[in-house]
Formats: structure tokens, sequence, C-alpha cells
């Protein structure tokens, strides 16, 4: 298996996609095959700034995940706003439940003061559905105010 690193993860996300050409990649990305065929072995470092193309071309955010974990961060994908004007409060509350639930995982997890293994396992993937959920309540309450302001412009 590939240590962990950029070039290893991109590698790995275009032996996945077998059906995608990496002649095709690299003019979608606008470079010549070489360069591509450099990045994705690690013999020479992939511009930053083509990595969130990649991502989107591949359809995966391993990549920039891993640089985000190197950073100490976590990133996510941000929602869609574009909710019918009817189903958004309904979505608001099934965030809001969704929250909810995956906090008396992590609770529930605490409670002892011992963590085994099995319990984070489960554990970890509900927090972080908690951090994009809560992000995802973040952008939709924004759009509702952004709305809300131009409907009261008219």
């Amino acid at each position: 298996m590939p240590a962990d690193d950029l070039s290893s993860i991109l590698s790995r996300a275009v032996e996945t996609k077998s059906n995608y050409d990496t002649r095709l990649l690299a003019q979608q990305l606008s470079t010549n095959y070489r360069s591509l065929m450099y990045w994705l072995r690690g013999e020479r470092q992939i511009p930053a700034y083509l990595l969130p193309q990649i991502c989107v071309l591949l359809k995966t955010y391993e990549p920039l995940d891993f640089l985000e974990s190197q950073a100490g961060r976590v990133a996510f994908k941000i929602p869609d706003s574009r909710i019918a004007s009817g189903g958004e409060l309904l979505a608001v509350s099934s965030l809001l439940r969704e929250v909810g639930e995956a906090l008396e995982s992590v609770a529930a997890t605490l409670a002892d003061g011992n963590v085994e293994e099995s319990e984070l396992r489960e554990t970890v993937p509900r927090l972080e559905g908690v951090i994009q959920e809560c992000a995802s309540l973040k952008y939709l309450l924004e759009d509702l105010c952004k709305k809300k302001k131009k409907k009261t412009k008219r």
C-alpha cells in the first residue's frame, strides 16, 4: 500500500477511475500529459491551484482532505443552497435532528471516560457528520437571510 502523501493519493484517485483517460485529464487541466505523470509519481510537486479542479473532475476530495488534515483542519463541500422555499424549514429541522442524534452518540461514547476502538469507529464519522451538518445549517441560514433581504428590497 502506497505511503500517504499527496502524489500517492492523487495516483489512487486516478487509478480508481479506471475509465478516466489520463490524457483527457491532462487536457482538462490545460497541462501536458508528461507533467501530469510527474505529479502522479511524486517526481514533481503539483501546482496547488490545480487540486480543486482535479477533485471536481475525478469526483473525489480525498487529495484536498489530505492537505487539510496536514494543516490540522477539516474540510467539507459547501452544500447547495438552492432548496425549494417550502422545504427550507423542513431541511433546517432535519439538520438539527441529525446533529442532536450524533451529539447523543458522542456523549454516550464519552460517558464512561474510556473510548474503545469500536466506539471510535462509530462515533468519529457521526462527529464529522455533525460538523458538516452544522456547516450546512450555517450556509442555509445565511442563504435564507439573503433571500429575505432581496425580497424586502423589491
